[in-house]
Formats: structure tokens, C-alpha cells, sequence
């Protein structure tokens, strides 16, 4: 299978309660994967339990080592599993899979990174490439949780050197409400800035909960802005786009057709999961 690779397990750490960090060697992946794409892990050694394999986002891609990381949130048996392999020990993995982030081509864009809980883990690896592309400063991120020890990877971006800004549900850390309240702050205080000039184009990207990037596409649709790009998080099976397990409705040719007939789906594990957000039909 092409993609197929043998990784060793270099280290594992828990981060915050319930969140883990992988660590494995995987020189093909490291070089090749780019922001916002996953992979498919075999969190056993046998074959039949559980079948099938387990998608994560990359989190981090390390070149010149050959190694690349993984984040997630102990959730249910698959993430229980792999947790338990030891360091030393191999897995079996496919990737890089799916559809990236296009970073853009404008140098004069602002770049708004939208983190929702372990929606983090992808958008970690965005904001290096960024910063490579574009430097620290044309980035911004808003970052939220259900509380402060759901807030996830606030210290790496801030160690790119890049602006952040958080909130939380519960009022724990930073602003107390959810993190759309931040990007809608910050686009409303950009419009009154620039009331007489020639406002700046923005990218947006966003991962998290379903309901959230909703509220992104919905507040940068009424701002104006365009260029939104977002993570779908879809249940996925086979990962490489042949179960048709993980589709999501989209527009077609004709976004403007009030006849409801214009659309149809994409497989989110193989056309995504990055979307642009005026393509995605919301359900």
C-alpha cells in the first residue's frame, strides 16, 4: 500500500490531563505531510481488534530527524491503545492522507488561526509553516476550551512568537465565553479600523468542534470574508476515500441556485478534510 510505513514509537507524554503527545520516527511522513493533512494508525498489533485503522491529525513534522508527532484526546478504545504501546515498539501507519491548508499566495494577507479544544493538533503544524512562509507576525491565534486545561498548545504557539488570544466556556482563563466571541471582536474592531482605507485581506483556518467552525463560517460570510478554510472532523472508516463513511454535503458549480438541488457529497477523508467554508452545506 502506497504510504504504508513501519514507526517506532519514540515517546509518549500526557500534556495536560487526558491529552497525549506521540512521538514516532517516520522519515517519508515527516518530509511529505503538509498542514492539515492526517494519518491512519493500526493502534494493535493484530489485524481484526479493533479492524480498522484510527485517523490522526500531524501535529508536528520534524525533517531533519525524520520524526513527526501526534495529539489527541484519550477518548474511547482506539486512542486507549494506542497509548499503552511502549516506546521502542512499532506501528503500523499510512500517510500522509487528505487535503491540506493552502497558506495562499497574497504577502500582504493576515493570517487568523482558529483553535477549538484538541482542534489544536493540526493547526500547530499550520502555524509553522506560516510563520516559515509568511513570519510570525501576519499570524494571530485564537485558541479555546472548555477550561484552562482544555485550552491545548497556547505555549507552542506563543513560542512561534505569534499573537494569541483565549478563551474559555467556564471563565477559567482568558476570555470567559466561547473562542467565535473572539474572531467576531476581532474582525468588528478590524472593519472600524480601516472605515476609511482599504481593509486588509485576511485568511482564516479553523478546527474544532462542528458547531463552532459553523459559527465561522457564519461570522466571516457576514464580515466579508472569503478565504475561509476549515478541518472537518468527520467520523472517518477506511480513511483513503472508499467506504464513502465520512462524506459531507457541498455546494455545486452554482453556490447562488436557490433550487436546493445543487449540491452534492465529498468525501472528507480524501477531498478534505480542509474545505473551504462557503462550499460546506451545514446540516
Amino acid at each position: 500500500m502506497k504510504g504504508l510505513c513501519e514507526c517506532e514509537i519514540i515517546a509518549q507524554s500526557e500534556i495536560s490531563p487526558g491529552v497525549v503527545r506521540t512521538l514516532l520516527t517516520g522519515p517519508e511522513i515527516a518530509n511529505e505531510a503538509k498542514p492539515g493533512q492526517f494519518v491512519n494508525v493500526q493502534v494493535a498489533r493484530t489485524t481484526t481488534d479493533p479492524l480498522l485503522r484510527r485517523p490522526f491529525s500531524v501535529h508536528a513534522v520534524y525533517p531533519d530527524q525524520g520524526v513527526y508527532s501526534l495529539l489527541y484526546v484519550m477518548v474511547g478504545r482506539g486512542t486507549a491503545l494506542l497509548n499503552k504501546i511502549q516506546p521502542g515498539d512499532y506501528v503500523s501507519v499510512v500517510g500522509p492522507l487528505g487535503r491540506g491548508f493552502d497558506l495562499g499566495d497574497s504577502p500582504d494577507a493576515e493570517h487568523i488561526v482558529i483553535a477549538g479544544g484538541c482542534g489544536a493538533a493540526p493547526l500547530h503544524f499550520l502555524c509553522d509553516d506560516l510563520c516559515n512562509k509568511w513570519g510570525c507576525e501576519k499570524v494571530k491565534v485564537l485558541t479555546g476550551g472548555r477550561s484552562k486545561n482544555a485550552v491545548l498548545c497556547e505555549a507552542e504557539f506563543r513560542s512561534h512568537g505569534v499573537d494569541v488570544a483565549v478563551s474559555t466556556d467556564d471563565g477559567t482563563y482568558g476570555h470567559h465565553g466561547v473562542v467565535t466571541e473572539l474572531l467576531q471582536r476581532y474582525l468588528d474592531n478590524d472593519a472600524q479600523r480601516t472605515t476609511h482605507n482599504a481593509q486588509r485581506p485576511f485568511r482564516i483556518y479553523s478546527c474544532g468542534p462542528h458547531a463552532m467552525m459553523r459559527e465561522v463560517a457564519r461570522i466571516c460570510a457576514e464580515a466579508g470574508v472569503h478565504d475561509v478554510q476549515l478541518s472537518l472532523e468527520n467520523n472517518m472508516a477506511c480513511g483513503i476515500g472508499v467506504c464513502t463513511g465520512c462524506v459531507q454535503k457541498i455546494k455545486g458549480p452554482m453556490k447562488n441556485d436557490k433550487s436546493g438541488q445543487n449540491w452534492h457529497y465529498e468525501r472528507v477523508c480524501k477531498d478534505g478534510p480542509v474545505f473551504n467554508a462557503e462550499d460546506i452545506i451545514w446540516e
